[in-house]
């Protein structure tokens, strides 16, 4: 995926880096035709441009590039038939409604770049990741072996002896004089942007190993007031981020998994002060928005299957299987670090049958899928009530009233109850699609005492095992067992 998002990346770098350059020599030569062309003998792509805007006044200049298609190249991009004798692309595999950037050349005499805008509006883009790993993106950022007709003059022997022998020379001259890491503070030019981003994208990703389908749509990336300044990172060293998105998991069954409504923001430190590196850590604040959903988490089922004497107590497991609808907006704080996401806080997310709670430290790897949290279920107060009472019934059927029921029950179940609420602690780990839980409660040893044994159990087999229970042997004593 890493790399996915690299090649996704280098593409619309491309296209702005053109761009710029048409804005630099006043955009005489930059028109629709002319980006298909450079796009098409660059990738292995039909691409489509539908209109090219260009604005010079004064100091700021502008340039709007609308309709941007790129769909799996046919023998129309390999003969480099003219733009104007197409048909158009109806739908592509990475499309883009508008490129709109505005820069600023008085900027540049002063050795500044100040980009005052840059967006990317309603990029699509459908990507498929193949059973083997791969994938339907990589075929189009390959060079393509025909252009205008003809073998592709890069891929020519002699192109190719050329290239591999720069790259020789270049990893002989790394070798021979070895550079340290990118440091921002050996760019003489200080950077200032007003936005950067991307409005309104949609993303498809296919999973055809597992049948899923991972949608995001209305992301909305902005990175704003950005200000950088090698030679004084201690005053321009700032970036602020937003970031909205509804991710919605569909499995193979074609239902709906989860929904993820996220409001995200915070201002990042983009490089170490002291040196100039790129800052490996960055800390966001997220909000997770009322009616965003989670159903068949993968741990319940395993937490379902480790606690069967709760069923017997009267309390009904399968509502972890049931939509946990969120039903009100909550707000944490997470960092961020080589693809590490970790919790900072301890954020509880209700919903009507329980809320489901994260510890502090708890974390996932997006890279892999290997994760490592601990959590906490906290049932819904009137069905843990209902649930306690049948606890309590069996118990003083058990000891044939002998005692407070409740005393006893605190003491037998311990941290299973939370503020007279069922509370089902556990840490789920390893694979997020297969992961390990286990469950932070002993209950194993009550089956006997809440399916109705009765005082004589409780003086033999069951004393033996309760006393493997943290305090229940105290609670056999005070109660004259």
């Amino acid at each position: 995926m890493k790399k996915i998002g690299i090649a996704i990346g280098g593409f619309f770098a491309f296209i702005l880096l053109i761009l710029i350059v048409g804005l630099v020599f006043a955009g005489s030569f930059i028109t629709n035709s002319f980006l298909v062309k450079q796009i098409e003998s660059a990738l292995n792509v039909r691409a489509h441009v539908e209109k090219v805007n260009i604005n010079l006044f004064s100091a700021l200049s502008g340039i709007e590039v609308e309709g941007i298609i790129l769909a799996p190249r046919d023998e129309i991009a390999n003969s480099g038939r003219p733009l104007e004798e197409r048909k158009p692309i109806s739908s592509g595999t990475i499309q883009l409604g508008k490129a709109d950037i505005k820069i600023s050349f008085l900027a540049l005499l002063t050795k500044s770049l100040k980009v005052n805008k840059l967006v990317l509006k309603e990029p699509k883009i459908a990507l498929t990741m193949y059973a083997d790993g791969g994938n339907n993106l990589t075929s189009l950022f390959k060079s393509p072996k025909i252009v205008n007709g003809e073998p592709n003059p890069a891929l020519s022997p002699e192109a190719l002896a050329e290239k591999a022998e720069a790259e020789k020379e270049a990893i002989r001259e790394a070798l021979e004089n070895p550079s340290g890491p990118f440091s921002i503070k050996s760019i003489p030019v200080a950077i200032q942007m007003g936005l950067v981003g991307i409005q309104n994208g949609d993303i498809t990703v296919n999973m055809q190993k597992s049948g899923q389908v991972i949608q995001i749509k209305g992301l909305d990336l902005e990175l704003t007031d950005i200000d950088i300044d090698g030679s004084d990172l201690d005053s321009h060293n700032k970036v602020d981020v937003n970031f909205d998105a509804e991710v919605t998991v569909i499995g193979k069954n074609k239902n709906e998994a989860a929904k993820f409504l996220l409001d995200t923001n915070g201002r990042l430190t983009p490089f170490v002060v002291k040196t100039g590196l790129v800052n490996p850590v960055v800390r966001y604040n997220v909000k997770m928005l009322e009616d965003s959903f989670l159903s068949g988490f993968a741990a319940f089922d395993a937490i379902s299957g480790e606690l069967p004497v709760l069923n017997q107590a009267g309390l009904k497991l399968d509502k972890l299987k049931e939509k946990a609808i969120l039903t009100k907006d909550v707000g944490f704080e997470v960092e961020y670090s080589n693809g590490k996401i970790t919790f900072l806080d301890e954020p509880t997310f209700p919903s009507k049958n329980y809320d489901l709670q994260i510890v502090k430290g708890s974390y996932i790897v997006a890279t892999t899928n290997y994760h490592e949290m601990k959590m906490g279920v906290l049932y819904d107060e009137a069905e843990s009530k209902k649930s306690i009472a049948g606890v309590d019934e069996k118990i003083k059927q058990a000891t044939k009233g002998n005692g407070d029921p409740k005393e006893y029950r605190n003491k037998i179940l311990g941290n299973l109850i939370k503020d007279d609420r069922i509370n089902i602690p556990f840490r789920t780990y390893g694979d997020l699609r297969n992961p390990t839980v286990e469950v932070g409660v002993s209950v194993g040893s009550l089956t006997d005492l809440l399916g109705g044994a009765v005082k004589d159990v409780l003086k033999g087999k069951m004393n033996d095992e309760l006393k493997k229970v943290p305090g229940a042997g105290d609670a056999l004593k005070k109660f004259g067992f």
